[in-house]
């Protein structure tokens, strides 16, 4: 091999760690930004996303998926059909499952002053939106596994750890809801991941997704109806 032939490859090399470390600092970065809580952390996370999506070079850039041209209909469609699914499949199947595994009840509790009261529900659900719905499929798809999956070279091997990775951050996020909490969001992430990555990366759909479940969520706590699945729930696993 010769010399200039060393050289190439070295600089091929160097420019290859150099674009994995930046895009293991953008997610640190992003990712710390969310740690102030739930709701205003994701807001500020998706926040420096975007700062660093315009000012950092164009060669280090991963796209989100927000630009990509999209079927809109298809996306509605995955909103409104996964978003009750997934309702149904997490109050029925999945929670009581996990909670019977860990011996923990799911955290839910400051969501209690939503119950009986639509003026709550309604004053929350715009809030929700932006930080869950929008911001957090930008922090934990787009940036955790979107970044991750670059900077581990875009294979299938990494698409599969940025996969697994990007679920148990985002479990972890919401550590508030407890052991059985962090189980269900790490699981409804995964699944999330799994819409983005089958959409071809576009963010959209996950965002369809995540709004109408936490919306569908939501409701069935202020009108009571999370107990009602609970019920059915423990009918299935306790016969």
């Amino acid at each position: 091999m010769s010399m200039q032939s060393q050289g190439a490859e070295a600089v091929l090399a160097r420019a290859r760690w150099t674009y994995a470390a930046w895009q293991f600092a953008v997610i640190g970065a992003v990712l710390a930004a969310t740690w102030f809580g739930p709701g205003w952390g994701s807001i500020w996370g998706a926040a420096v996303a975007l700062a660093i999506g315009r000012i950092e070079p164009r060669r280090w850039h991963v796209p989100l998926g927000l630009l990509k041209r999209t079927d809109w209909r298809r996306v509605a469609l995955v909103g409104l059909l996964g978003g009750l699914a997934q309702l149904l499949a997490v109050k029925i199947l999945l929670t009581p499952a996990v909670e019977a595994l860990t011996g923990q009840h799911r955290d839910l509790g400051m969501f209690d002053a939503l119950r009986g009261n639509v003026g709550a529900l309604l004053g929350l659900l715009p809030t929700m939106w932006l930080s869950a719905g929008f911001c957090e499929e930008i922090v934990f798809r787009g940036i955790a596994l979107g970044r991750l999956r670059a900077a581990l070279g875009g294979t299938r091997l990494a698409t599969a750890i940025a996969f697994v990775g990007s679920g148990i951050v985002f479990g972890l996020a919401h550590g508030y809801q407890g052991l059985s909490g962090w189980i269900i969001t790490g699981v409804m992430g995964s699944v999330l991941a799994l819409v983005y990555i089958g959409s071809g990366y576009r963010l959209w759909y996950g965002i369809a997704l995540h709004l109408l479940y936490d919306t569908l969520a939501t409701a069935a706590i202020t009108f009571n109806l999370d107990r009602v699945f609970a019920a059915w729930g423990a009918r299935l696993f306790h016969g």
